[in-house]
């Protein structure tokens, strides 16, 4: 990670993207050429894989979104106008809904499928905190490939088919990159997996153990039961509490937890101090709100004044306000017997128990409720080798099965010897999933797929993680051109004829994808500063050296090789025994 400047203002300095509006970026020539190449490379492995290229539209419809039952949950973050008649249209983020209202009205027999189609297109998504240029944007290119099978164990033969797909996509890219089992969030579906670049200024984080396969995202990563070990005894002054609190402001959560635990220092501040794992808590109570800095302040604010005279006269049916106590299995029963924890004297915990009064649970817990950090016991092995890594999402693969097709109704004609049956092997092992039968005979929803790389994103997060003090760092497979020529004004013509050599074709050549660099405003220091910060893995430089010697000198940063001096002669051959590893 850059620690000088940015990778934003190194994006756009380096003269690869300009920002139009607040999320909205103009790529140019070399950001271009960047994208069209990563997007030749998803070609090539979608093809291998055997699917067809489409090109949807990026405009949706309401009506469309409210059938698979998206559209509440969706709106806040969707763009949406009307035409002159008014009617109302959307800007897909998704085309999950597009595609199978296509493949419904198109594929009619299971003689047609396996079908797998998937697209490069833009998506919108109107994201409230624009941020870290491509990283965070409301405008941003994806490919999504969709798939469609006849049943469940033909669809985790396809999901294991594109998840291989994506494995060869990531090695040819030749950047470090993790695969860990995910959620699958507002997309759907009982089985997904997320493919991440290791990175600091990563959003996720992904636990992975050094003994196992282990790997996944934050979000998911359960610690084992600790139905076996007993509650400890400890005096009431060594426990601390955190604080959530639910969506309709009326459930107070206090997790009671050992002074002991430590600090996360990643999470929003309001998880902290006691280093709870929000996760974990989230699929306890699902209605909690883990974006509320301060939950305390929040509850006592909104119970004041919904339970002064004007507003309880207005209200014909007010929420009850509530409060559960949870405690982690660290908590003493001396101490749950006792109930009181030290932080009830505060004017605070008063002024709460005035408003909950007798309204209140206690959930004693026999499960670890801390957060993960390095070193911690595998869920899966055993072994303390838990390793936690800050990482970004580049991709995500989604087994959705009937998520959309059953809503949707799409369906299609199956043999007379189909039968709908419960899968409870879905994709390895990763839930149960039903193939429901339609109310029509011989009919059958589609089984189907989705997965997704953000071709934006994995520009930006390229950038931010390769880049050096002097310059972005690119992959060879994906840098706007892979080497650069520069020289002095005397060396003008030896230049066009190294240019030459190496990208045109030969005998046991394959042309490099070269740039000379012949603007004559800038002098030889200039251009080379420029070909660091623009990050060409191969800089060829024919300077004073060359006139007097004939020697080229080669640098290549991600080899660490700097101005090595080579003739003409040699060139190809040098380049040709490195280009495997840039």
């Amino acid at each position: 990670m850059i620690d000088v400047e940015d990778t934003p203002s190194r994006l756009i300095r380096g003269g690869f993207v300009r920002q139009a509006h607040t999320g909205f970026f103009h790529l140019l020539p070399l950001g271009l050429r960047i994208q069209e190449k990563l997007e030749k490379l998803i070609d090539k492995h979608m093809t291998i894989l055997g699917a067809s290229k489409v090109s949807l539209s990026s405009i949706s419809a309401p009506a469309l979104w409210k059938r698979s039952s998206r559209y509440n949950d969706a709106s806040p973050e969707l763009f949406q106008l009307r035409d002159r008649k008014g009617a109302r249209y959307l800007l897909s983020p998704t085309h999950e809904e597009e595609i199978t209202t296509l493949v419904e009205n198109v594929v009619t027999s299971y003689k047609q499928l396996p079908l797998l189609l998937y697209q490069i297109s833009r998506k919108y998504r109107d994201e409230p905190r624009p941020r870290q240029g491509l990283l965070r944007t409301r405008e941003f290119l994806m490919k999504d490939l969709y798939t469609f099978d006849a049943t469940p164990q033909d669809a985790e033969e396809t999901y294991n088919k594109a998840r291989m797909a994506y494995k060869n996509f990531f090695d040819e890219l030749q950047i470090p990159y993790l695969v860990a089992k995910a959620d699958s969030g507002t997309i759907g579906g009982e089985l997904s997996h997320e493919y991440h670049f290791p990175t600091m200024s990563g959003e996720d984080t992904i636990l992975s153990c050094d003994s196992c396969s282990y790997a996944v995202n934050e979000e998911l990563a359960r610690k084992s039961a600790s139905v076996d070990l007993e509650r400890p005894t400890a005096d009431r002054t060594s426990y601390k509490s955190w604080f959530g609190l639910s969506k309709d402001r009326s459930h107070l959560v206090e997790v009671i937890l050992r002074q002991n635990i430590e600090v996360c220092e990643g999470a929003p501040p309001q998880q902290k101090a006691p280093g709870v794992n929000p996760y974990l808590l989230k699929t306890l109570y699902p209605e909690l709100d883990l974006g509320i800095e301060d939950p305390l302040s929040t509850f006592t604010e909104y119970w004041t004044a919904h339970q002064s005279p004007t507003t309880s006269q207005a209200t014909d049916s007010p929420p009850v306000p509530q409060l559960t106590r949870i405690y982690d299995y660290r908590v003493s029963q001396a101490s749950i017997d006792a109930g009181s924890f030290g932080n009830n004297e505060n004017a605070v915990m008063q002024r709460i128990s005035e408003i909950v009064g007798s309204r209140r649970s206690i959930s004693q817990t026999s499960i670890d409720l801390a957060r993960f950090k390095d070193g911690d016991k595998c869920p899966e092995c055993g072994h303390h080798s838990i390793k936690m890594q800050q990482a970004m999402e580049l991709g995500h693969t989604f087994y959705l099965g009937d998520r959309y097709s059953k809503p949707m109704n799409a369906t299609f004609t199956t043999p007379p010897s189909f039968q709908h049956v419960d899968v409870t092997a879905v994709a390895g092992g990763g839930g149960k999933q039903t193939q429901s039968a339609p109310t029509r005979k011989n009919q059958a929803y589609f089984q189907m797929g989705c997965h997704g790389i953000g071709i934006s994103r994995m520009i930006a997060a390229v950038a931010d993680s390769l880049a050096d003090k002097q310059g972005l760092r690119w992959p060879r497979v994906m840098a706007p051109f892979e080497a650069a020529i520069l020289a002095t004004d005397e060396n003008k013509g030896a230049a066009e004829e190294v240019w030459d050599l190496l990208a045109r074709p030969a005998d046991g050549w394959h042309p490099l994808d070269a740039v000379l660099d012949d603007r004559e405003d800038k002098g030889l220091g200039w251009k080379l500063k420029d070909a660091d910060l623009i990050g060409f893995p191969i800089v060829i430089v024919l300077g004073s050296r060359f006139a007097r010697e004939a020697l080229c000198e080669v640098s290549i940063p991600r080899l660490g090789i700097a101005l090595e001096k080579v003739s003409m002669d040699d060139l190809r051959h040098y380049i040709r025994a490195r280009l495997d590893n840039i």
